[in-house]
Parts: C-alpha cells; sequence; structure tokens
C-alpha cells in the first residue's frame, strides 16, 4: 500500500479511501504540427502513465508531492479560475498543469474538493511523448476521483466526453505555460485503447479507431537527452506563420477566382488543397511556402498511413516516416542536430522501417517502426555512434499502443 511522504505527515485526518488515478503519454505515428492547422492525426496512447495516488480532504486545499521533482506544491481551489494567475506565479512548472486544470473545471461550473497527492509516473519529461498532457488528463480524472465523483468523464451519460475532457486540458495547457498547443496531445491521452491508432481530424474532432498491432513490428522510442521549452522556442511563431500562410493564400486564390465559394470559406491549411497550393505557392515569401508546403503535405501524408492500416501494411507506413522527418527537418525546420542523428543512423539499420522526429520539435524523441529482429542492431548502433555524434547518450524503449486514463479507490 502506498504511504503518504512525510511531507503530509501532520495529522490530517483524511474521510476518504486511497485512490489513484492515471493517464498515458502517446507517440504520434504521422500528423506533426497538423493539429493546429485543423488538420489529421494519427496516435496512439502507450503504456507510460502520470498517476496520483492520494485522499480528499475536507477543505479547498491541494497538496502535491512529485516524487520526479522531490518538490511539493501546494494551491487552493477557491477563487478559481479568478485566483489563477496569483497562484500560478508561486508553484512549479510541473503544478501549474494540475492548478490549470481546476481552473478549467471550475469555468464548467464543476464543484471540487481539495486532496493530497504524490504525482509520479514513467512518462519522460520533455521527450515529446507528451508528459505534460498526461499530467493533465490525470489531473482531470484525480479531480473526479477525489471530489467524490461530483463529475464523469466518459463515453455515455458522463458529465464530459473524452474529446470534451482533451479541450478542456488542452486550454488548461495554454494557460499554464504559455503554448498554444493543438489538441493532439489530450486527445491522444484520453482516446487511448489497446492495439489501436487513432484517426483524429482536429477540426470536427470526429475520430476513428485503427488496427495497430502487428506481432512483428516494434514500435521503438529513442530519446535524444535535449529537452526543450516550446513556448520560449519558435513552436508560437510556426502557428502565427501558418495563420499568416493562410491568410495570404486565400486572397491569392479569391483575386483569382472571385466566384470560388470554397477559397472563400479557407479559415486552416487545411482547407488548402495540394493543387492551390502548387498553384499559388511561389506568390509567398520562401519562408511561408516552406511552412503551409509542410503542413500540406503531411495531412496526405496522414491519409496514406490510414490506407495502409486499414489495410494491414504497418511496415509500408513506414516508408512515409522518413519522408515526414524530412519535412519537419528542411520545410518546418523544427529538428535539430541530435534528432537528425538518430534518423540517419536508423535509416542505415537493415529492418528498420521508418524513423521521424516526434513531438514539437527542437529535441526530445524520435519514432522508429522496427522488426523485432533489428530491434538489438538498431539498439547498438545507437549505442556506438550517437555518442560521438550528439556528445550525449540516448535511451532506448519498445512501446504498446495502450488504455487510455482511469481512476480507481484503493480501499
Amino acid at each position: 500500500m502506498a504511504e503518504f511522504p512525510r511531507v503530509f505527515d501532520d495529522k490530517t485526518a483524511y474521510s476518504s479511501p486511497l485512490g489513484a488515478a492515471w493517464a498515458p503519454g502517446r507517440v504520434n505515428l504521422i500528423g506533426e504540427h497538423t493539429d493546429y492547422n485543423g488538420g489529421f492525426v494519427l496516435p496512439l496512447a502507450v503504456d507510460r502513465v502520470s498517476a496520483f495516488a492520494g485522499r480528499t480532504r475536507e477543505d479547498q486545499t491541494v497538496r502535491l508531492w512529485s516524487t520526479h521533482f522531490k518538490a511539493y506544491a501546494q494551491f487552493s481551489l477557491e477563487g478559481l479560475p479568478e485566483t489563477f494567475d496569483e497562484q500560478r506565479a508561486n508553484l512549479p512548472g510541473w503544478a501549474r498543469y494540475v492548478l490549470g486544470v481546476a481552473a478549467e473545471l471550475t469555468r464548467s461550473d464543476i464543484a471540487l474538493k481539495g486532496f493530497d497527492a504524490v504525482v509520479s509516473g514513467d512518462v519522460p519529461l520533455g521527450g515529446g511523448m507528451s508528459s505534460s498532457a498526461a499530467l493533465e488528463i490525470a489531473s482531470a480524472e484525480a479531480y473526479a476521483l477525489f471530489s467524490d465523483h461530483a463529475f464523469s468523464i466518459g463515453e455515455k451519460d458522463a458529465t464530459l466526453t473524452p474529446i470534451e475532457t482533451a479541450g478542456l486540458c488542452q486550454r488548461a495547457e495554454q494557460i499554464a505555460s504559455g503554448l498554444m498547443c493543438g489538441i493532439l496531445d489530450q486527445a491522444a491521452s484520453c482516446l487511448g485503447q489497446p492495439r489501436k491508432a487513432v484517426l483524429l481530424d482536429c477540426r470536427s474532432l470526429d475520430y476513428r479507431y485503427l488496427p495497430f498491432e502487428d506481432p512483428d513490428v516494434s514500435v521503438v522510442v529513442i530519446d535524444t537527452g535535449v529537452r526543450r521549452e516550446l513556448a520560449t522556442s519558435a513552436y508560437n511563431e510556426r502557428r502565427q506563420q501558418c495563420e499568416e500562410a493562410t491568410q495570404r493564400l486565400r486572397d491569392l486564390i479569391v483575386q483569382v477566382e472571385p466566384e470560388n465559394e470554397q477559397a472563400r470559406s479557407i479559415k486552416e491549411l487545411r482547407d488548402v488543397s495540394p493543387e492551390q497550393f502548387e498553384r499559388f505557392k511561389a506568390q509567398l515569401p520562401a519562408v511561408l511556402q516552406k511552412r503551409a508546403g509542410y503542413v500540406i503535405a503531411e495531412n496526405e501524408r496522414v491519409l496514406q498511413v490510414v490506407k495502409l492500416l486499414e489495410e494491414g501494411k504497418i511496415e509500408e507506413a513506414g516508408k512515409i516516416l522518413w519522408i515526414g522527418h524530412a519535412g519537419l527537418r528542411d520545410e518546418y525546420e523544427v529538428s535539430c542536430n541530435e534528432l537528425d542523428a538518430l534518423v540517419d543512423i536508423a535509416h542505415e539499420v537493415p529492418g528498420v522501417l521508418g524513423a521521424r522526429m516526434m513531438g514539437g520539435g527542437f529535441g526530445g524523441c524520435t519514432i522508429n517502426l522496427v522488426r523485432n529482429e533489428a530491434v538489438d542492431a538498431l539498439r547498438q548502433a545507437v549505442e556506438q555512434q550517437y555518442p560521438e555524434r550528439a556528445g550525449r547518450e540516448a535511451s532506448i524503449d519498445i512501446c504498446r499502443a495502450a488504455a487510455g486514463p482511469g481512476h480507481v479507490v484503493l480501499n
């Protein structure tokens, strides 16, 4: 039975049993930076989680101990969401996400109770497997559990559907971190199913599951060891560039085709067809041409992989990952030397079907589709070559498509 650390040993009276809540991290097969452009993504939840273990309090205080950071944080639910900014300023980064979820839940008129909990998990932090989204979705599950089920998360007759929960936690991340993220990470964590990938339309929020199980193929995640702060990187800048490219393309198309109703309704790069882009791209500034070209092509790559999975051709899907990485590196320019080195090393290993950088970029992980008999060879190649090329060690993990979030009463 889990025990609270000594920081909670203050004779607090608990009226509720010990409970736990969790949510998975994710990998994204294809569809990077398409979510905030209204496009398609193809993630899967993985068997790595963020988790809370704790008990309900009799007041509005939330007290947390992070086993990863060996740090304590405390805030109050009273006055939220109005007190969010003031309380956020006094919290460590990881606890701001938990506070952000509480602020968004109270903004939705959901009554919450305080709790004490230990926060733990095995999703690599800052590694492109969406540790922040896993923490946010786990926080929502924890509030549902520790607030005596004042609200519920689920598909039928629930207070919040999985997609509504994802949207709420997306907003929580934005206010907690300043990163104007799309909904990919939170939706992937909410929608996870074993042996399934999920195709998500980031505009309509419609989704459907696709088989992702081949006994001969493994999903290998390789961590560069490079951490990044996307809110202070070029992530938000990329989003602004995509919005500018959308506006320019719409104006160009309407100018030439004033009666084209489809052109007048262009709102995001998702609405620009590859044919329209080819016709008008030369009139864009070079940097916008690259950004828009990548996003439009990436949406097409997602649909190509979907078709291959429907046909049971996971190995064929790997080839598209190589192309996706080249676009992220050369057109979207969110890769880095370490990510490129790992993809280059993987490309030289027979049996690696495909590899690309994963996540927002500027560090983190690569995703690799690898025949099982080639996993050891890939590991050896990375261990031998990566330190010389990058000046650091990489860690290698094998992930499986897993279930979504949940919670349980332990006694």
